[in-house]
């Protein structure tokens, strides 16, 4: 890190991307020194507590930190160049990584090319075991717990959920089943191929992840097909910008009714945070076209919608984006229910059997995981 330009207003640094301007008050909001954080990195004043002028007196850059005195507090910090970079909002082109430590991936790409992290069930006690597959939860999206029970007597879907939380119920319960139903709730509950899609967007909050632990597998059909959503959407914004623009800025509605519920959420298919459109981070992508609610954007933008609407329906169908495998019987698979979608290919054998239930975000991707 080296210091470019500094005055009363700002300090420029070169960092790994290129130069860098940095506000004075901004700086000053997030000085590191013990008197203005605590050791959980909460602020110990008000933004209100600052001077209604906030100016950089001096700063240079000592052993790869860059230090800071302010005016007119005589407040003084320091940051080092990792800090500055990760918090950096000085866009000069291009957009940031789709959300926290992900890493998107493409089918032939996901692990790295040997696709899904697994776990195997004798190891989940193993400390450093869990933590690599908590990272590859953050990263990927998708792992797989293997060695499970199929039965009654072993470990089983709850057990999977409580390496990172308590299961988070909803109207189909605890844990809900997968398999042909005669009188089904939901077009999951029965053989038929699922476009792919994530769960539970008329939901607030939408359940940020997702388990589903096999039984019992099928002989003909019920393929698992898993598309990442954040690489889909960066596609989409590289091919259609304008497509994207409109996905990601209009929100739609989204329902489910049933067994008592009438559940109606709204939201962008495309969830982007920070620089917008163009710059913003993806953070979350919501996409059921079974749970779509007819849309209400105005009658002048409507027709343009659906053909970004329709463009990103066909993007999710390209081969290049398709992992396809058989999830067997003593498999748990657990995916980001806000980024990874997932679908069914053919219509399964009527026996198929899994059972699936939900988790809060947080007791993943909130984890610190340093093992």
């Amino acid at each position: 890190m080296r210091l470019l330009d500094v005055d009363a207003t700002m300090v420029t640094v070169e960092l790994t991307d290129g130069p860098a301007r940095f506000h004075a008050l901004w700086l000053r909001d997030n000085a590191q020194d013990g008197a203005s954080r605590h050791g959980n990195d909460q602020r110990l004043f008000d933004v209100t507590d600052l001077a209604e002028v906030v100016t950089v007196v001096a700063a240079e850059v000592v052993d790869g930190r860059l230090v800071v005195e302010f005016g007119p507090d005589g407040v003084a910090s320091s940051w080092d160049a990792v800090w500055l970079e990760t918090h950096c909002y000085d866009l000069s082109g291009g957009h940031r990584v789709s959300g926290q430590s992900a890493n998107p991936w493409t089918a032939d790409g996901l692990g790295g090319g040997s696709g899904p992290h697994r776990l195997a069930w004798v190891d989940s006690d193993d400390p450093a075991a869990w933590a690599d597959t908590t990272r590859a939860l953050q990263r990927d999206g998708v792992a797989i717990v293997d060695g499970l029970d199929t039965g009654h007597d072993g470990a089983a879907i709850g057990d999977v959920a409580a390496l990172w939380g308590p299961i988070r119920e909803t109207n189909y319960g605890r844990v809900f089943h997968v398999r042909a139903e005669v009188n089904p709730t939901n077009l999951a509950f029965t053989p038929r191929a699922l476009n792919v899609h994530t769960d539970n967007p008329y939901r607030r909050p939408v359940p940020g992840y997702q388990l589903l632990h096999c039984l019992v597998a099928s002989d003909v059909g019920g393929v698992t097909v898993l598309v990442d959503g954040f690489r889909a959407a960066e596609v989409l914004r590289d091919e259609d910008p304008a497509a994207f623009g409109l996905l990601s800025t209009r929100s739609v509605p989204f329902r489910w009714s049933g067994d008592g519920f009438d559940l109606r959420n709204r939201g962008p298919l495309i969830e982007v945070a920070d620089g917008g459109a163009v710059h913003g981070t993806i953070q979350a992508v919501r996409y059921n076209n079974r749970s779509a609610a007819p849309f209400d954007l105005s009658f002048d933008e409507m027709a343009e919608y659906y053909e970004a609407f329709r463009t990103f329906a066909r993007l999710l169908h390209r081969p290049e984006l398709e992992y396809r495998f058989t999830l067997a019987p003593g498999e748990c698979m657990v995916f980001d229910n806000e980024r990874v979608l997932h679908g069914r290919h053919g219509e399964a054998d009527p026996e198929r059997y899994l059972q699936g239930c939900y988790l809060d975000r947080d007791w993943i991707h909130g984890r610190i995981v340093d093992v």
